[in-house]
């Protein structure tokens, strides 16, 4: 649990003490004690597919198997949810708290879809993002790698990735995803400020406004000066489920909206109901509520920076003064060449010896240009603390097989029973042949 502290700490320190909305993990419970102590307000939530991993693991019974899976999306209330769990732990005989059913009824509010209503998870429901990208990165490491190489590795693989987002950046900045010509106001600004790929799932949303009817409309009234109106949609092929829409208005314009089913809350993008509403007392453009700047065209205004731009490969103070005295010694060597006094004067600077030249301060400085060994680094620059590459200790048991092959001697060619030659053997000797064949077909 220790380490998952250290690690969430750096992490919060790297991103300015900047705390995530939202963690979605594997379920180990050292990291979801971490989680509680050092991010105590961001939102945790299990892993879908390892819970999936975790059924095929644990139950056999496939009712069973089925009944579980129906708890993870699940929609109902939290009371009638509960009920559900109860009747379901009856039914299966679950008396044993070290049962793995019933550990997971422990931690339902971390996986259960009634306990995670309305919070930011932005669709994700696994953390397989994160694992793809892992196995990208690690597809070309090595145990051969040194450090310097394994960063650069590691550079290699993000520069992939921040061409394959400038590429994305491009097509949306330089182009607009394509609407019907009677298509309404909203869906005509909602393609104007989202990108491409976010307005394909808000215009499903637009798509399901024609499904919308107005059920009810509440009595409004006034909050911070502003007019509160609560609208009651329903869908026509779910009229028994209904959802308020609360609408906020400012100056006769919608300033703040929300929806009873928390689309825009946990998805960021508006619901089929907000649309509808919005429709329906006419409005032109989406309020700014229902645009957040991460899905829209200016989502990199906020970084000052133009560009990202990494310091692997900036030269140290030693390097760059070694470069110089480089430099000016080649045009004094070829200066001293051109006469045997200049010579001569050169040759007695460079190999007198000189102790004013050895910089105590440099050492803080220097740098390798080249492999050493951890052995002599550690007996000659002791008091340095530079990062060096790992210490290779060989493994306990038989060498890989690659190895294996690399340690076996190479095999001796075989000889022939008959001439003892090379190359051969007894069916393919040319001589056995000569000596076999007859007097007549020799002549």
């Amino acid at each position: 649990m220790e380490a998952y502290e250290w690690m969430l700490e750096v992490f919060s320190e790297a991103m300015s003490q900047k705390h995530p909305i939202s963690v979605i993990t594997d379920g180990d419970l050292a990291m979801q004690r971490a989680i509680r102590v050092i991010w105590p307000d961001s939102n945790h939530k299990l892993c879908v597919w390892h819970i999936q991993q975790n059924i095929v693991r644990h139950l056999s019974d496939d009712k069973v198997k089925e009944e579980f899976r129906s708890f993870i999306y699940d929609s109902s209330s939290i009371a009638e949810h509960e009920s559900k769990w109860l009747d379901f732990l009856e039914r299966n005989k679950v008396t044993s708290e070290e049962s793995w059913l019933h550990q997971m009824y422990q931690m339902r509010k971390l996986w259960c879809a009634p306990y995670l209503a309305g919070r930011c998870f932005l669709g994700l429901s696994s953390n397989q993002r994160s694992e793809s990208l892992n196995s990208v990165l690690h597809t070309h490491l090595s145990s051969q790698m040194t450090l310097f190489k394994m960063l650069e590795h590691y550079e290699r693989f993000l520069s992939t990735r921040r061409l394959n987002e400038t590429v994305l950046n491009i097509v949306s900045l330089q182009s607009v995803p394509y609407t019907e010509p009677d298509a309404s106001s909203l869906e005509v600004h909602a393609a104007m400020v989202f990108t491409s790929s976010v307005f394909q799932l808000v215009k499903y949303s637009f798509d399901a406004v024609s499904k919308c009817f107005m059920s009810n409309i509440l009595d409004g009234c006034e909050l911070d000066g502003s007019d509160l109106v609560t609208f009651v949609v329903a869908k026509k092929d779910r009229r028994e489920k209904k959802f308020e829409v609360r609408c906020v208005e400012k100056q006769g314009s919608p300033y703040r909206i929300s929806c009873s089913c928390h689309k825009l809350e946990c998805l960021g993008t508006p619901c089929s109901h907000i649309l509808y509403v919005l429709g329906t007392i006419k409005a032109k453009e989406l309020p700014r509520c229902c645009v957040p700047t991460r899905w829209t065209m200016s989502a990199r205004s906020a970084y000052p920076l133009p560009s990202r731009n990494s310091g692997m490969y900036d030269y140290s103070k030693s390097l760059l003064r070694y470069r110089e005295l480089r430099k000016l010694s080649h045009a004094a060597c070829f200066r001293a060449c051109q006469s045997d006094e200049a010579y001569h004067r050169l040759e007695m600077v460079l190999q007198a010896p000189d102790d004013s030249m050895e910089s105590t301060s440099g050492q803080n400085e220097s740098i390798r240009f080249g492999p050493v060994l951890p052995l002599t680094e550690q007996t000659v620059h002791g008091d340095l603390g530079k990062v060096l590459d790992p210490v290779r200790v060989p493994g306990r048991g038989a060498p890989k097989k690659r190895l294996q092959a690399k340690m076996k001697k190479p095999r001796s060619k075989g000889k022939c029973g008959y001439c003892g030659e090379e190359g051969h053997n007894v069916h393919t000797c040319k001589k056995l042949k000569e000596d076999n064949k007859l007097p007549e077909e020799a002549l």
